[in-house]
Formats: structure tokens, C-alpha cells, sequence
């Protein structure tokens, strides 16, 4: 090796040992930051080693610890021990199965249910009220699947009844009652459903990767996590185990990510480039988190969560658009074209590739493979064209018929008054599907494209927890954003009006990384240290410890946004919007307008004095990315010792993975553009009234916000300016007013985002 060589390589060497300290203490600053905040009960649940029920339940995060501590060990009978062994629940002699043991000293007896008059119920009372429910035929082998209309109407009747209980102890006992003769899908999520919908618990839930591993890790992974954790299992003798121990910390399995039987796709497959993205446990739990949030099923204008969620038909059009975005971009780091649609003209034809998840245990497939060259059949095809002319029709005609009630869709005032509408329609949420006038377009195809296979079982694209990994996930949701396109450019261009903020100048936009590397020069790289902790379903048994299962996972190295704002106005406040946009793409066909291309990487508020305004934003503080994500066992932990906050325990934990808050880049340096627009505030605005604290501990951007807590923030259609083609097709054409001048509350910088594939030679 010549000496430059050398030079060359220590000069690297010292610059990812620095990157790897830089970064470790820029997250640990973070949670020092999140640690400051944490709210200690002065009365913790866990007081005496051991929890009594009767306190539990007398307490808003006892009783949600009750219902959170449900999702760990599906698998297993109800009277299992669970968080940490402090939880083993029995059941009333009337109400319990004939092989419930007898009560431990330490166990939780759960209380009988009573019915309005105060009689007690048996356990065949209780089973009867399971039958009662009309046209009950979803039994534990079914898989249950959130984008099926029958299951989940079977979902609603089963979470009302749950919920409408007068009391928690009434639903908590049914609910475990229930448990036995529920599939594991379809308990776990009338669990989150509860959680969403029952006010006097709270709103957070674990990260769904620690609660069913096995819908985001290959099988063959899950066996040799559970034969090494039953290797250890005579080694820890205690039940009981304490926060900091080995249990907690897990027994390592590392797994070569995408390699040998963990591979879903040939070398040969140019698709199989982006299983880093697709198949990610984090992409994909994100998506199914965000369904869970902002899709459960409830009334119309109840009280219920998921309908308070403000403007949610509207999150739900910009989410998956961000998704596309975000594919579009990673297809690019690798060399693919932009992703085509799956729209009218491909249903009929044989659909390429194929795709075997590999998710599964044993000789057990957990989802359907999809063969090569499958088609769409002809009754599916018809039930699909249906649907989207009626929702084409309603576009043009400008209008959105729901019930008695009629949503014209139009821009007034700064606000797109039709997309929410609109978006609730497209994904059939109630209460648009309840009225069959627009069909059931996202979430049939999601159910067709499911069973491609045309046997049994269902293809991951028909569940939110894996429907990503599936290369028809990006191009179903092609076509459906190209609808959504349909009705964006019949309310045509933005106007000065909409884009100026008069007095007011952006300058000097900078991004920097905390490590030393020139100003606008980003990085990613493929984090081969990647953990998940896993403690929750057969993983684990009584004895044996938790697996830390390791894994490569895109990341990148924390940045800083920096600019300068110059106002001649007395103290006001805007809102910035950031964007990243592929700078090596010419779009030279209506195939891919840049909506489809430009990322938005954050929004918030900035509060203006007169002069000039140095403002400074770390990239971790993004209104889209995951503020925290505990596994069950951390929070199960955290809650037995009152170690969350207010704002933790009244929000859900959903935002994007905050790992990749960046696309990948190219190993030679990718060029992007960073777009920054500060826009006015709407006179109406929340976000002059909001709890901007409260706000800036959430992804409120990406995850919404609940009417009860404020609503939205910012009333300007999401994606502004970039949720319609700007004139020319062309981002740039923005920057400048109708009469030439340049716009001045607009800028953009160069940067260049270069992938490190294996930093410290873990590969």
C-alpha cells in the first residue's frame, strides 16, 4: 500500500471514529433533553414488588399497563406471567377456562362481569355475547386483515362493545375472556383499537415490532432467536426481573440482513435493490402505525380518536404521497426509474415480479408468496373500474356526496376545502364507504393485489404492517396519488396572494453535520449495529431471556438547518417548510410531476422580530420523525414507575423512522436541492393559539392531531406549495413572482448526499 494510501485510509479511519462519537453523543444529548422532561409519579405503580389490581385500575396508567401488557405473549393463555413476571391475570371461577391454574400470591384476580341491572355473568353468557355479534365468522386461524371491509366492520362491533362497557374492569374482563377465540391479529388489534378509543386510558403504544416480530422478520430468524433464547433458559431462575438486568438487556442474535435464506428476491431482480427500504421493520411498522392511528373505525362525529384526528382524509392522501416520494427517491439512489402506476391499464395484464416475504415459521408461511406473471381476475378488475369512475366522476363534477351532506371541493380562503373529503373516500373510510356511492377503490386493491395468489392465506399487501415490502406497494400508491393529482390540477396554479409574505427575506440556507465535513455535505451510510429488543409473543418463555436482535438499517449522520430571516415587520410569526428534491432528474413526461419527487422534510413555526432572524433547526427535531419509540418491555417499565410524561402518555409514538430521515444517496455524492418556503399564517389559523411545546414532542405533521387537542396547527393544504404541479412542472418557477421579480421568503441551497455502505467494516 503507498503511503498516500495509507494517508488516505487513517484520514477515513479518523473520520469515522469521529463520526461514530459525534453521533453518539448528539443522540445522547437528545435523550438527555426527553429525560429532563420525564414526569416521575410520586406514587409509582410498582411500589412493593408486586402490583395489586385494585390500584391498577384506579389509575389511568395503571389501567393502561393492564391493557398494553395484553399484547405481550399473544400466544400464550391469559394467565401466563407477563411484564417482567409482575402480571400473571385469573379469572373469576365463573368466567375461567377448566385449566386455569389456581391463584399465586402475587396474581391479579379480575373482576366478575356485570350486566346494567348488576347481575353477574358466566362464562356462557359472556361467550354468547361474542356469538351475538351478527355474522361472527372470523376464528383463530382466519388472518385477519385491516384493508378487508368485512373484518374490519366484524373489528368495529367487536371494539364498540369493548368500549360502551360502563366500566374497565367489565371490558378488561371480557377482553380476556375473549382473547382465546380471537386470532392473535385480530386481539392485538382490538387491543390498539380500545387504546385509541377508551377515554380513560391513554394514547401510546409500543413500538408493533417488539409486539409481533414475526410480520417483520424472516422466519428462519425467529426460530434461531428462539432456539438461542431456550439455550439460556435454565441460567436466570428469577421471574421477576429488574430494569438494567441481562433479561432486560436481551441475549444478542445478529442475522446477515438480505442474505442467504433471508433473501426475498433474486441478484438478478433489479426491485430486490431496495429491500433496505422496503422490507425495513421500522418503514413498515411506521405504516402500519400510522393506519392504526388515523384509520380505526368509529362513528361519524363521536368522540372517538380516529375521528377526531383533524383533517385525517387529508393525512391520509399526504402520507402516502410522502411514502411515494420517499420510494421515488431510494429507487433513484439505486438506479431504477421512477415508479410506474398500477392503474387501469396493467389490471388486466400478468403482473411481474413475483414475491415471497419469507415471513413464517417452520413449514408455516405467515403471508401468501405472489408467483411471477399473476393477474388480476375479471370480477376484480370490473368491481375496481366501478369504483374509480365514480370517484372520477365526483372530481369532475367537483362535488363529494356524503349522506345528506354535500362537500364542494374547492380552494377558498388558503384552504383546500375537498381533499379530505376526498381522501376519506378513496381509502372507503367510514363514513364514505358506509354509503357505497364511491366504492371501495385504496382498499380493494390492497385486497386484490393480497390474493394474486389465488390460494390460501393472504399476500402481504393486504395488512399495513408488510404491505411495503411488496414492489406493488409503491406503484398501487402511484395510481391512487395520480387521482389524487386528477382533482390537485383542476384548482390550478398557486397565485402571488397564496406564495408572498410581504416584508420578509430568506437568506444564507445551510445545512451542516455534526461531524467536521464541508457545509451541505450530508451522509448515510448502512448501520450494520442495528438493534431491536424483543421480549413479546413465544420469543420468550418463563426462565429464558429477551432476544436483541441485530441488523443492517439505513441511518445517516444528524444535520442542522441554518438561515436567516430579514423582516420590516413589527413581530410576527410564520411557518417554514423544508423540501429535498433530486437535482438529477429531468422530467421530460406527465408520468411524474416533482409532487411525486419532493420530500418534505420539516415543518414549524418561527416566531419574527424585526430585523434579522438567525434561526437554527437540528433534523431530529422534525414534525415528521418518531420523537420516541419504546418496545413493550420499556414501556411496560416505564409505566410501572412513572417514567412518562403527559405529552408521552396523550400521544401514540407514531412518526417516520428518525434513522431515515434521509434518502440513501450514492456512494460518489448525490445532488439534491433543499427548498425552503416561510409562508404567512392564515388569519385562522391554530397555530396562533397552539401549545407549540406540546407540539414540538409529537410528528404532528406526519401522524396529525387530534381536534380535542387543538387541531392542525397549519390550515394551508399539506405539501404547500408542492402538494399541485407548480407552473412549468418545475419547482424553480415558484421562486418567482407573476411579474418576474424574485420572491423573496423562498431559497434553496445545493447539497450533496453521499452513502457509506459499511462504515466500520461490519458488513
Amino acid at each position: 500500500m503507498s503511503k498516500r494510501s495509507i494517508a488516505n485510509f487513517s484520514r477515513l479511519f479518523i473520520c469515522i471514529s469521529f463520526l461514530l462519537c459525534k453521533i453518539r453523543s448528539y443522540e445522547f444529548s437528545i435523550e438527555d433533553e426527553e429525560n429532563q422532561e420525564l414526569i416521575h409519579n410520586p406514587n409509582p405503580l410498582l411500589e412493593s414488588d408486586s402490583l395489586n389490581y385494585a390500584e391498577l385500575v384506579s389509575s389511568a396508567h395503571g389501567r393502561h399497563l393492564l391493557l398494553v401488557s395484553l399484547l405481550e405473549k399473544v400466544q400464550s393463555p391469559y394467565w401466563v406471567p407477563r411484564c417482567s413476571g409482575y402480571l400473571q391475570l385469573f379469572l373469576p371461577l365463573t368466567l375461567a377456562t377448566p385449566d386455569q391454574p389456581p391463584l399465586v400470591t402475587t396474581g391479579q384476580m379480575l373482576k366478575n362481569i356485570t350486566n346494567h341491572n348488576g347481575t353477574s355473568l358466566d362464562r356462557s353468557q359472556v361467550i354468547a355475547m361474542l356469538n351475538g355479534i351478527e355474522n361472527f365468522q372470523i376464528w383463530p386461524e382466519t388472518r385477519f386483515s385491516r384493508f378487508d371491509k368485512y373484518h374490519m366492520a366484524v373489528m368495529h362491533r367487536l371494539s364498540t362493545l369493548f368500549v360502551n362497557q360502563s366500566s374497565f374492569d367489565n371490558m378488561f374482563s371480557i377482553m380476556v375472556v375473549f382473547k382465546e377465540f380471537l386470532s392473535d391479529e385480530m386481539f392485538v388489534d382490538s387491543v390498539y383499537q380500545v387504546i385509541q378509543k377508551r377515554t380513560d386510558v391513554g394514547f401510546i403504544i409500543p413500538s408493533v415490532v417488539s409486539v409481533q416480530p414475526e410480520d417483520f422478520f424472516p422466519g428462519a430468524l425467529i426460530d434461531k432467536g428462539v432456539e438461542e433464547s431456550s439455550n439460556t433458559s435454565g441460567q436466570i431462575g428469577r421471574e421477576k426481573r429488574q430494569a438494567g438486568s441481562s433479561w432486560a438487556r436481551g441475549r444478542p442474535v445478529e442475522v446477515a440482513w438480505h442474505q442467504d435464506e433471508y433473501r426475498t428476491m433474486p441478484d438478478w431482480e433489479p426491485e430486490g435493490r431496495l429491500w433496505y427500504f422496503n422490507e425495513d421493520p421500522l418503514v413498515n411498522a411506521n405504516h402500519f402505525h400510522w393506519h392504526q392511528v388515523l384509520s380505526s373505525e368509529a362513528e361519524f362525529g363521536s368522540r372517538l380518536h380516529s375521528t377526531r384526528m383533524d383533517r385525517r382524509g387529508e393525512m391520509f392522501y399526504f402520507m402516502h404521497k410522502q411514502l411515494l416520494c420517499r420510494i421515488n427517491n431510494e429507487r433513484l439512489s439505486v438506479g431504477l426509474n421512477l415508479t410506474n402506476s398500477f392503474g387501469p391499464d396493467r389490471w388486466s395484464q400478468p403482473v411481474y415480479p413475483g414475491y415471497d416475504s419469507k415471513l413464517g415459521r417452520g413449514s408455516v408461511q405467515r403471508f401468501a408468496p405472489r408467483p411471477a406473471g399473476a393477474t388480476l381476475l375479471p370480477l376484480w378488475q370490473r368491481e375496481m373500474r366501478k369504483d374509480l369512475a365514480s370517484v372520477r366522476e365526483a372530481i369532475r363534477e367537483g362535488v363529494l356526496v356524503l349522506g345528506r351532506t354535500q362537500t364542494r371541493m374547492e380552494y377558498r380562503n388558503g384552504r383546500d376545502m375537498g381533499i379530505s373529503a376526498l381522501g376519506n373516500v378513496v381509502e372507503s373510510y367510514v363514513p364514505s364507504y358506509v354509503n357505497s356511492r364511491y366504492g371501495d377503490l385504496h382498499n380493494l386493491g390492497h385486497t386484490c393485489i393480497g390474493n394474486l395468489h389465488m390460494g390460501q392465506g393472504e399476500g402481504v399487501m393486504n395488512s399495513p404492517k408488510v404491505g411495503m415490502r411488496d414492489p406493488l406497494f409503491g406503484q398501487w400508491h402511484k395510481f391512487t396519488d395520480d387521482l389524487f393529482q386528477e382533482y390537485k390540477r383542476k384548482l390550478g396554479f398557486y397565485q402571488d396572494s397564496d406564495l408572498d409574505f410581504p416584508g420578509v427575506s430568506v437568506t444564507n440556507l445551510t445545512l451542516q453535520s455534526v461531524t467536521p465535513e464541508a457545509p451541505n455535505s450530508l451522509t448515510t451510510y448502512l448501520d450494520h449495529r442495528a438493534q431491536v429488543q424483543l421480549n413479546s409473543l413465544d420469543f420468550t418463555s418463563v426462565g429464558s431471556s429477551s432476544v436483541l436482535v441485530k441488523y443492517s438499517r439505513l441511518n445517516h449522520v444528524p444535520f442542522t438547518y441554518t438561515f436567516t430571516v430579514s423582516s420590516s415587520l413589527p413581530p410576527t410569526r410564520g411557518m417554514v417548510r423544508i423540501f429535498l428534491i433530486p437535482a438529477d432528474v429531468h422530467l421530460s413526461s406527465d408520468d411524474v410531476d416533482v409532487t411525486q419527487l419532493a420530500i418534505e422534510m420539516d415543518r414549524f413555526q418561527v416566531s419574527l422580530t424585526r430585523g434579522l432572524n438567525s434561526i437554527s433547526r437540528r433534523s431530529a427535531d422534525s414534525s415528521f420523525v418518531s420523537k420516541r419509540r419504546d418496545t413493550l418491555y420499556e414501556l411496560q417499565t416505564k409505566l410501572m414507575w412513572g417514567l412518562v410524561t403527559e405529552d408521552q402518555f396523550n400521544w401514540a409514538g407514531c412518526g417516520w423512522p428518525k434513522e431515515m430521515t434521509l434518502p440513501r444517496g450514492s456512494e460518489s455524492g448525490k445532488p439534491y436541492r433543499v427548498f425552503l418556503v416561510l409562508s404567512s399564517l392564515l388569519e385562522s389559523d391554530a397555530a396562533h393559539s397552539a401549545d407549540w411545546r406540546e407540539l414540538e414532542q409529537t410528528s404532528w405533521s406526519w401522524c396529525g392531531v387530534r381536534k380535542d387537542r387543538g387541531g392542525m396547527p397549519d390550515s394551508r393544504p399539506m405539501g404547500f406549495p408542492l402538494d399541485r404541479p407548480p407552473p412549468g412542472g418545475t419547482w424553480r418557477s415558484l421562486m418567482y413572482r407573476e411579474d418576474g421579480s424574485p420572491r423573496s421568503n423562498l431559497a434553496y441551497t445545493n447539497v450533496n448526499i453521499t452513502f457509506l455502505p459499511d462504515p466500520w467494516g461490519l458488513a
